[in-house]
């Protein structure tokens, strides 16, 4: 006779029995009850708001569903998981309270951004850390992306932001001890912007960490217009409290969503860094099985590459199509051979590309901080 969690189990193929008990299905009810009960509780400086700011619900519903169908989660990796999802939650609704405190906020200019679109292992992080040794370019840093919706003008309040990125970074690291994670991964370095579209439960990078198939052959279909406006008001709350010169946005699936992104940031500027198929699908295969190992006890590596590897091909050739949706002068592709051979020059002409100054004084920093970051 099957036990309990057997029967369980069966029912929900993405959710492992834990010992005795089953370890239960994620319920996005739930998930929005916990976040309207916190409403008012995340920290200083924090607007009070009600349960009537939540957006993206059909979007939260699937990617739940497509978790509990096919995540295969432990006990912990549920909670992991359920954290994550209401904190999501929990920065709409802050924003919602931001915005509606602050009108001003939604009036923050953004000016032609660069969004800068490279797969894992492609250079992507490199070419942006090096770009904002430039005093006009600029990027939200990490503990800025991790709680747009913070008013963070309070010096203790940022040092508290500050110190909770400090603990995210250190909590990935030791994820995934084995992998080699981004050597200037820091709380006040520039971050990667798809944690924004997770908040709107539009990212592909949800796939990182989960075996969701189902979620990211949906998110295939769409363009994601509605998840980059909410991108940009985001950024706006980050923006509004540290006024900003040029932007540079990093997410390694930009490429393909273009036509979402233009609708939000019409005089956007875009960069691609490519590299060889075969290693960006070896990259990403493997940073996501040693994730997804932190919150499931069954990840097969070699089916995660394959499953990777038809993601990709696909995304590459959207992307490719999505291109001609920009005009001459507001794309640039850069190859990480060239990079990593010659960063400074690669600077340089991504430097042009924007029309900015490349000062000698820039110059020397990017050779130094690609020399003692990277070793090249």
């Amino acid at each position: 006779m099957r036990s309990g969690a057997e029967r369980h189990a069966q029912r929900h193929p993405g959710i492992e029995a834990s010992g005795r008990e089953p370890v239960r299905p994620l319920d996005a009810g739930e998930l929005l009850a916990a976040a309207t009960a916190g409403a008012g509780t995340a920290g200083a400086g924090t607007a009070r708001a009600g349960s009537g700011s939540f957006r993206f619900l059909s979007e939260l519903e699937l990617l739940v569903e497509s978790v509990n169908a096919e995540s295969r989660l432990t006990a912990s990796g549920r909670a992991a998981v359920r954290d994550r999802l209401v904190a999501a939650l929990t920065h709409q609704r802050r924003l919602h309270a931001l915005v509606k405190a602050s009108p001003a906020i939604s009036a923050t200019p953004i000016t032609r951004p660069v969004f800068i679109a490279g797969l894992p292992g492609s250079g992507a992080s490199l070419l942006q850390n090096l770009l904002v040794e430039h005093p006009l370019l600029d990027s939200p840093v990490l503990w800025e992306l991790l709680d747009p919706a913070s008013e963070g003008s309070d010096y203790r309040h940022r040092r508290t932001l500050i110190e909770r990125a400090r603990t995210c970074v250190e909590r990935s690291r030791a994820s995934a001890p084995q992998c080699r994670l981004g050597r200037l991964r820091e709380a006040t370095r520039p971050g990667g912007c798809h944690r924004l579209l997770a908040n709107a439960f539009q990212s592909p990078m949800f796939g990182m960490g989960l075996r969701v198939p189902r979620y990211l052959r949906w998110l295939e279909g769409r363009d994601l217009s509605d998840a980059y406006a909410f991108h940009r008001t985001q950024l706006q709350a980050v923006t509004s409290r540290i006024p900003a010169a040029t932007l540079l946005l990093r997410d390694p699936f930009h490429a393909a969503y273009v036509g979402g992104l233009l609708h939000a940031y019409p005089d956007a500027r875009v960069i691609r860094v490519h590299r060889e198929l075969a290693h960006v699908v070896a990259a990403t295969a493997g940073l996501s099985s040693t994730l997804r190992s932190a919150t499931s006890t069954r990840v097969d590596p070699r089916g995660v590459r394959r499953e990777w590897a038809g993601h990709l091909e696909r995304h590459l050739a959207r992307a490719d199509g999505a291109a001609g949706a920009l005009e001459p002068g507001r794309l640039l592709d850069v190859r990480h051979d060239d990079l990593v051979a010659d960063p400074a020059g690669v600077v340089r002409r991504v430097l042009e590309f924007l029309e900015v100054e490349p000062a000698p004084a820039v110059m020397q920093n990017v050779r130094g901080l690609a020399r003692s970051a990277y070793g090249i």
